[in-house]
């Protein structure tokens, strides 16, 4: 599922990336194509205009020198002299040209009033340089192409002068600057098509985590309640088949009942807090009355397991906290509940208590058979117990999850540390103004 999750991810990523990426360039290079068709239309205005100047300054035009200057300069020239033409490259003029000629000459009269009659007031050069289109009567010409027309005024005539330039189309794969932003754009999707790949895998990871839990949770506490169920089932059984054993039945019924309860109890606190539906209510109250409270209900339970309980509180124990009583109750209560069950006969439970720097510490030690390192981080999981082997059906491995999660509610931390007696420490912090 996530795999699939994964792969859609990434390709959604990749699309919306190439798509502007490629939108981008494009309009880079609309804008590039653009400005180098004006640097050459510019160039051509530069080119003629010189061409003209050397034009009105000559007696006698030099053959050798048109030619340098046409094919240096990638140009065809029409020359009329009073309307006739003149025999220059007359050989490479063909019917074509002749039409295009007449055309640029056509639409500098009718577009920008360029003609014989410009020269007449005592100029003695008019021109005009624009971008013509391939006229419809000649098939075979260029579809676009630069033209110039210039009247030009002598003592014995008027020479008008055609000047046409196609500009160079250049190939998108052979223009070198093209070419570098395009494989520029194509390198900039492949490597940020790598990173989507890498960091929508980091982003999802979360989320199979975030499954692997609930599915691990979910078979978790099947089995859990698959066991009280069970001795449900068969106690109800054996009281159809051995009515007399009704009553020791019914406490057997009556217990596993109640364990299941506490197990569905600790599920809904757990999915509670996992939906925020757990209002924490904060109320000023004396963290020391709440923990020595906690710490009187297992007395009897230390005592009948020969444990010595002890409980260390300051002298003044009138300082206030912001906190959820019953929340903080309920946290006590499980650690409490812990170290009076791992702690053997004989041995040592340590409650203390102390405010420090604006912070409340709570440590409750014990002497029993400890934590390793590698576990003290998954004992907070949901459904963790160390010793996988013990029989105590009374503890899920909900408890510390719980606790972890209303303590951060609570701004604060707990941590679980190795013991002066080598058994467990679990310690809070808690700040004096939780909120």
């Amino acid at each position: 599922m996530f795999r699939k999750l994964r792969i859609k991810m990434t390709l959604f990523c990749i699309f919306i990336i190439s798509l502007i990426l490629l939108s981008m360039t494009a309009v880079l290079l609309f804008l590039l194509h653009q400005n180098e068709e004006l640097t050459s239309f510019q160039d051509f205005e530069e080119t003629v205009s010189e061409l003209y100047q050397d034009f009105t300054g000559e007696v006698a035009l030099s053959h050798p020198w048109l030619d340098e200057v046409c094919s240096s300069n990638d140009l065809i020239v029409s020359i009329l002299d009073n309307g006739e033409p003149l025999l220059y490259r007359q050989n490479q003029i063909d019917t074509d040209m002749e039409l295009l000629f007449a055309q640029a000459r056509e639409t500098a009269l009718n577009e920008y009033a360029v003609s014989e009659l410009s020269v007449a007031d005592g100029s003695s050069l008019v021109h005009k340089e624009f971008q013509m289109n391939k006229s419809s009567e000649g098939e075979g010409i260029r579809k676009s192409c630069q033209a110039s027309v210039a009247y030009i005024s002598t003592n014995y005539s008027v020479l008008c002068i055609t000047a046409i330039r196609f500009p160079v189309s250049q190939n998108i794969w052979t223009n070198t600057l093209y070419r570098s932003v395009i494989l520029t754009t194509l390198c900039a999707i492949l490597l940020l098509s790598l990173l989507s790949f890498f960091l929508i895998r980091y982003l999802v990871h979360p989320l199979e985590e975030g499954h692997k839990r609930q599915i691990n949770f979910f078979a978790d506490a099947s089995h859990e309640l698959r066991s009280p169920l069970a001795v449900l089932i068969s106690s109800l059984s054996a009281m159809e088949s051995c009515p007399e054993r009704g009553k020791e039945l019914l406490q057997t019924i009556k217990k596993e009942s109640l364990r299941m309860q506490r197990l569905v109890n600790d599920m809904f606190t757990l999915a509670s807090l996992d939906n925020g539906k757990i209002a924490i209510h904060i109320t000023e109250v004396c963290l020391y009355t709440l923990f020595l409270e906690a710490y009187e209900k297992f007395e009897t339970a230390a005592i009948h397991k020969h444990i010595f309980l002890e409980i260390s509180i300051p002298e003044e124990s009138d300082a206030m906290a912001y906190c959820d009583p019953e929340r903080l109750t309920q946290i006590f209560t499980i650690l409490f509940d812990n170290a009076v069950s791992y702690t053997p006969e004989g041995g040592h439970i340590l409650a203390a208590i102390l405010e420090s720097h604006n912070k409340f510490i709570i440590t409750v030690s014990d002497s029993g058979p400890g934590i390793p390192d590698e576990a003290k981080e998954k004992v907070f999981s949901r459904f963790y117990r160390y010793d996988q082997s013990r029989t105590d059906k009374n503890h899920f491995g909900l408890g510390l999850s719980i606790a972890k999660e209303i303590i951060e509610l609570h701004e604060g931390t707990i941590s679980v540390l190795d013991s002066p007696e080598g058994g467990a420490e679990f310690k809070i912090v808690l700040p004096t103004n939780a909120n």
